[in-house]
């Protein structure tokens, strides 16, 4: 297990490698409804990869969400 912009499975064939979607700014919290914003920076280099966990917190509830970014088209 890896933290922030790692894979965090230990299993390298479950996502595959190459450019991501990259997050939106905000996303809607699934608990309140309120609106969550990124907490993640973006990589040095510009390039989100398929894999990368990226964290967003709740304004409303404050709650943490952390979601894995998915491959280009997915």
């Amino acid at each position: 297990m890896n933290w922030l912009n790692e894979l965090v499975s230990d299993d390298q064939d479950e996502y595959e490698s190459g450019p991501a979607e990259p997050p939106t700014e905000s996303i809607t919290c699934v608990d309140c409804g309120g609106r969550c914003h990124l907490l993640t920076h973006p990589p040095e280099d510009g390039l989100w990869l398929a894999g990368d966990v990226v964290a967003y917190r709740c304004s409303d509830c404050l709650d943490r969400w952390d979601l894995v970014l998915m491959p280009l088209g997915e």
